[in-house]
């Protein structure tokens, strides 16, 4: 091979490699701030791979996420909100992520994904579905669920039908029933994989479970309070486990395969729950200083660690990956700009921005 055949070969190399790499779509409901005012035009202009941020604002607009893996952050549940069902239903989509969103229902349910897609995670977003539908209806092979806060009314804040080779995972996650009603559950549906829930926080329920596959549910250093009337845990399958469990307010007697349990009495937790419903940003789930909240800390699963190396806190913010208040993503936003003075055509502009970032775990 000649030198000028090296070359060559070496720069079509590089430049694939180049190409190969993410890009990131900036997205801004404020015509000017962002080349993309919507998420569907920044999707389509995607390749997979690519990273779709979305700045503060409000974005209104049902979509399907079809034929590609991308992974979209936005600026945080209390100054991001997104309207409109989201389905994710090809297997081409499988590995996207999505964080730091407040989804709002829309006619349907907030989330709804397909069997054929694999591996998606919904981390740091809060779900306010609307009376009758499910925050998520999740029948994709395995999905991750951390730091979200799944409100419903009406329905199951979670469907799980999974495949027999999917499950799902929650962590540090709040399940809560803003309408109580007898025959609507955290999490309900005839799955076919495990299903696995850590550090989270169940509110506000007659009954928490109706899980009929035949794989276990798992469950550690959960708690469960704000029991509604003639409670129960409901269905579970045969096998299910569930270890350092903390419940009260009404609470049903724990299930004989509940173990290393904690019984709260009257004994609330929270730093600010006031036994109606959680409330964004009313509602605070750190533990108390109280007889309740000394109650829940570190009284976990012994091997299970909090970032202090301590042994784990119950609820949401205990264990390696604590609960991240207002969904802040751990990807730099401005979220206010401003000019200190007059300007006309030619003059310099003095600004002065203030932006946030998350914890980067």
């Amino acid at each position: 091979m000649s030198v000028l055949s090296r070359i060559l070969t070496i720069c079509s190399i590089l430049l694939a490699s180049v190409s190969a790499q993410a890009t990131i779509r900036y997205v801004s409901p404020n015509p000017g701030s962002a080349p993309f005012t919507t998420f569907s035009t920044a999707y389509n202009a995607a390749v997979t791979g690519d990273t779709i941020v979305l700045g503060p604002g409000s974005y209104v607009e049902p979509f399907g996420l079809t034929n590609k893996r991308v992974h979209v952050i936005g600026a945080g549940w209390d100054v991001c909100s997104w309207q409109g069902y989201i389905q994710i239903y090809n297997p081409a989509s499988t590995g996207t992520v999505m964080e730091g969103i407040r989804f709002i229902g829309s006619g349907s349910h907030n989330i709804n994904t397909i069997s054929g897609v694999d591996s998606l995670t919904f981390r740091r977003c809060l779900f306010n579905a609307q009376a009758g539908f499910i925050p998520l209806y999740l029948t994709a092979g395995k999905t991750f669920v951390n730091d979200c806060v799944l409100n419903a009314s009406t329905n199951h804040c979670v469907y799980v039908q999974t495949s027999a080779n999917g499950n799902v995972v929650f962590r540090n996650s709040v399940f809560n029933m803003t309408t109580p009603v007898n025959g609507y559950y955290a999490i309900s549906g005839p799955n076919g994989g495990t299903v696995e829930i850590y550090n989270s926080v169940f509110l506000n329920f007659v009954s928490a479970f109706n899980v009929t596959g035949v794989p276990q549910v798992i469950g550690l250093n959960n708690i469960f309070w704000d029991w509604n009337a003639t409670a129960t845990y409901g269905t579970l399958p045969v096998g299910s486990v569930f270890e350092y469990t903390a419940a009260g307010n009404g609470a049903p007697t724990f299930p004989a395969s509940f173990t290393n349990n904690i019984s709260l009495g009257a004994n609330n937790p929270f730093v600010s729950y006031d036994n109606t419903f959680y409330t964004y940003p009313a509602s605070n789930l750190h533990l108390n200083t109280n007889a309740g909240g000394l109650q829940c800390t570190n009284t976990g699963y012994p091997s299970i660690l909090d970032l202090d190396n301590s042994v784990s806190d119950l609820g949401i913010y205990g264990g390696p990956k604590p609960f991240v208040d207002h969904g802040v993503p751990a990807f730099p936003f401005a979220v206010t700009l401003n000019i200190d003075n007059l300007v006309e055509v030619g003059d310099s502009v003095n600004v002065v921005s203030s932006g946030r970032i998350g914890p980067r775990y």
